[in-house]
């Protein structure tokens, strides 16, 4: 772990607002501008914010603070960033404060004391305003083509605003706009599924992480063969991560296949030797996930075809690995690119390819082009229809099912899943990918 020192507290949280502040200054402009959105609000509630709203909010926000609204506007080549709220140190760095005077607020006491640079006699001469009477005014003084809301049908990640805070805004907004609603989803998951060179950069260090946590995990200092269970094993994983300050987004698992058995899921099931452990860990670190299976053999003796055989389905998953990312091209569905994929390995001789991966970023399981699930190798409506687009990044996740000779010709799933980035027209793995198979 010494090649990758983990941030201090503060300096992680620093990093994180460098991000958010580039975010805004580079994304912002330009998924709206592609869009073609001139005004997104984005509300959510403390507790209950909704995707969107956790991806603006600063380190210094572990959530929003009561209701958080925010009011983007992109005319003319020139984007406004505002927060419907008074003042505050730790957010206007990021965004405007535009409720100046709140209904039975002690304005008088609060600039004298806290935000002396705002001009209190122009304040004084305002009207007082709750959250959405100052909407409703930013709206009239913007006078937006479009209003871009978090209503969807089609995703989760632009459908954040609650059924309360609607009511609100259609009851506040003037009815001559009510019209001019539309879905943030095209919006919101451009803005989501973009990464920044900060990001990438941040992208290969975490994964780099967890694949060297994975590394430890599969070996003797963690692992005595005849007495180590998987359930010691898996939460070694989401242990060490912890202790690094980062948070396992998801239940890690470890599985056995052995001779005899295809699959085994059990925390009790002690590991032996001859086993092939299934690794699937991912942590969340400053704002960003890592999502990464890798497979294990548990040296026994004489044991050497048995490797090599094992080696020889490592080596075929990589082909798929190599195959699919062959047929990432911009513009193209995730759909296209499972079809084309699943026929390219068929076509040298693969028996049973399987891919089911996802985008990744902000969250683990992100927005944007699905390709394939567990369960539909054939077509995933509305997210396996969206298009790819460049510095994306995605889990490529995947298995082939294959016979091992030596045991008994027993089928089994032998899975790989490695962060990717999709830039300038090529794929990249983060931070490399399991080129051999881990000997224990």
């Amino acid at each position: 772990m010494e090649k990758h020192p983990i941030m201090s507290m503060q300096a992680q949280f620093a990093y994180q607002d460098e991000i958010l502040l580039d975010r805004l200054e580079t994304v912002l402009p330009q998924v709206m501008e592609e869009t073609g959105v001139d005004m997104w609000i984005v509300i959510g509630d403390e507790y209950n914010e909704g995707p969107t709203v956790e991806s603006f909010l600063p380190s210094s926000f572990f959530h929003a603070r009561r209701t958080a609204a925010f009011i983007f506007t992109h005319q003319k080549g020139i984007t406004t960033r505002c927060i419907v709220s008074k003042p505050d140190f730790s957010i206007d760095r990021f965004y405007t404060p535009v409720l100046l005077k709140p209904a039975g607020f002690d304005y008088e006491t609060y600039y004298s004391t806290f935000a002396p640079q705002y001009d209190l006699e122009k304040i004084r001469k305002m009207d007082e305003e709750d959250l959405w009477s100052c909407i409703n005014r930013i709206i009239k003084e913007q006078d937006p083509r479009q209003i871009a809301i978090d209503v969807s049908a089609g995703t989760p990640f632009a459908d954040g605003l609650s059924k309360t805070n609607h009511d609100h805004l259609l009851t506040s907004v003037d009815q001559r706009y009510h019209d001019r609603f539309i879905s943030s989803e095209p919006l919101a998951i451009r803005w989501l599924e973009t990464r920044t060179p900060k990001e990438m950069e941040l992208l290969t260090k975490i994964v780099t992480i967890t694949r060297q946590i994975i590394k430890e995990c599969y070996s003797r200092a963690v692992i005595t063969p005849g007495t180590t269970t998987t359930g010691e094993a898996r939460f070694f994983l989401m242990e060490r991560a912890t202790r690094l300050g980062m948070i396992p987004w998801f239940d890690a698992t470890v599985w056995i296949r052995r001779k005899g058995s295809s699959h085994i899921d059990d925390d009790s099931a002690i590991i032996h030797p001859g086993d092939l452990l299934h690794c699937d860990f991912g942590i969340r670190y400053a704002g960003l996930c890592s999502d990464v299976q890798e497979m294990a053999y548990v040296k026994a003796q004489d044991d050497e075809v048995l490797i090599s055989e094992l080696q020889r389905i490592h080596t075929t998953a990589m082909q798929l690995q190599d195959i699919m990312a062959a047929t990432f091209v911009e513009g193209i569905s995730g759909n296209e690119i499972l079809t084309t994929s699943l026929a390219r390995a068929r076509g040298t001789g693969m028996r049973k390819p399987m891919i089911y991966s996802h985008p990744i970023g902000i969250f683990g399981h992100g927005p944007g082009p699905v390709m394939g699930s567990f369960g539909n190798q054939k077509f995933v409506e509305t997210s396996g229809e969206r298009l790819l687009h460049d510095s994306t990044c995605y889990a490529m996740e995947l298995n082939v099912r294959e016979q091992v000779p030596s045991w008994d010709y027993l089928e089994i799933m032998y899975g790989q899943e490695i962060d990717i980035l999709f830039k300038d027209g090529k794929v990249e793995f983060f931070a490399g990918r399991q080129e051999q198979l881990h000997i224990i």
